[in-house]
């Protein structure tokens, strides 16, 4: 298509063409705390609601769904993404007010909210701490030298995270497009599995076809 105005230096990210929506642009960093704590991989399922989408721009908003099964270490999980003006329930943080952005996670012994995009600045809730072991990150520029260097993967490595991660998120674009459709997910396959109208028409969503050359 020829170039306009609405497409650079950052509205290109809004068009299905181009980018991928708020998803892409903040979940990655939004998400990333509840799906690194709870090993949020491979959703079974997601469903949408959004406002209008003309499927040229993304809507303005949004309200998703991610459906994850139980692993050998906890029990199944429900993942709620809101964007544009939604918020969650009020009544799930009595006595604060949400932030424009943040994560909450809701657990049955207690709550973990943290404001911002990035998992830092968060406060328990109605639970005991406990204190854990994990390997601390000496800074993600550090962890791509070591990497280089010694061989030791980066915690936000292409096959084993940051693959996984942006594959989850987007699924939420493609139950965007389907507006409130199911989409089963078949992550061995990389494919839209059960309806077979819905897996053909997203199929294009999951693997672009490009104009030769590009």
């Amino acid at each position: 298509r020829p170039y306009a105005d609405g497409y650079h230096t950052f509205a290109w990210r809004g068009w299905w063409d181009f980018g991928t929506g708020a998803l892409g642009d903040m979940a990655c960093h939004t998400v990333n705390l509840p799906y690194m704590a709870l090993d949020l991989k491979y959703p079974t399922s997601v469903v949408a609601e959004s406002t209008e989408n003309n499927q040229d721009s993304y809507p303005s908003a949004s309200k998703i769904v991610f459906e994850f099964p139980a692993t050998k270490t906890r029990g199944p999980v429900t993942l709620h993404w809101y964007d544009g003006n939604n918020l969650p329930p009020a009544e799930l943080l009595p006595g604060t007010k949400f932030e424009n952005s943040g994560s909450l996670i809701v657990g049955d012994k207690g709550k973990l909210y943290t404001p911002g995009d990035y998992g830092d600045g968060g406060k328990f809730i109605d639970c005991e701490v406990k204190d854990v072991d994990y390997p601390h990150s000496p800074g993600h520029f550090e962890e791509l030298i070591r990497a280089i260097k010694e061989g030791v993967p980066a915690t936000s490595n292409f096959p084993n995270y940051s693959g996984p991660l942006t594959e989850t998120i987007l699924l939420g674009n493609l139950a965007v497009w389907a507006g409130g459709k199911k989409v089963e997910w078949d992550a061995k396959n990389l494919a839209v599995k059960g309806d077979k109208s819905l897996s053909t028409e997203l199929a294009k969503i999951v693997k672009p076809t490009y104009r030769t050359g590009f």
